[in-house]
């Protein structure tokens, strides 16, 4: 699956469970870091290498959604690598 649709996929269950619960401050860092991330991948944001790597969607998707939502924990720890990628410079 190319980047785009990882981020886009994890954007999707980020909002679903945002609208479920607007309060809780994971899904709304989740959702936030997300739109950064997409916006980088399509073009409309330059390329920050230190702000990726203060993406840490991957750690909410272990520590938080691993046992709990593991199609959601994956998709972020999917998310999370890609944005590690492109903060050490590899195209994805």
């Amino acid at each position: 699956m190319d980047a785009k649709k990882v981020v886009n996929e994890a954007l999707g269950l980020a909002r679903v469970r945002l609208n479920e619960a607007p309060s809780f401050p994971i899904y709304i860092s989740c959702v936030a870091q997300l739109e950064y991330l997409l916006s980088v991948l399509n073009g409309e944001s330059p390329i920050d290498r230190p702000k990726l790597r203060t993406i840490m969607i991957g750690h909410y998707g272990l520590r938080e959604f691993e046992e709990t939502d593991p199609d959601f924990s994956t998709v972020l720890k999917d998310a999370q690598l890609i944005a590690s990628k492109m903060a050490n410079g590899l195209k994805v």
